[in-house]
């Protein structure tokens, strides 16, 4: 589990960083679709923070009693 989120952890890095050369390409070719690509990099990594946020609140109760088993 752990090989899987460092394997997911670093292509999100890698897309992240993507769209950032992307939306500076856009900027700097005067390009239809550099307000979307603006919109997608400030929004994608607000809403995967928002999902884990929300993930971690509303399964606080059962991860702590699995802590507790393990110890």
């Amino acid at each position: 589990m752990k090989k899987m989120k460092q394997i997911l952890a670093f292509t999100g890095v890698i897309l992240i960083v993507g769209l950032v050369f992307l939306t500076l390409y856009f900027a700097f070719t005067g390009n239809r679709f550099f307000m979307a690509s603006l919109f997608c990099m400030f929004m994608i990594p607000l809403m995967l923070y928002v999902y884990m946020f929300v993930y971690r609140m509303v399964h606080k109760d059962s991860e702590s009693e699995e802590d507790k088993k393990r110890y």
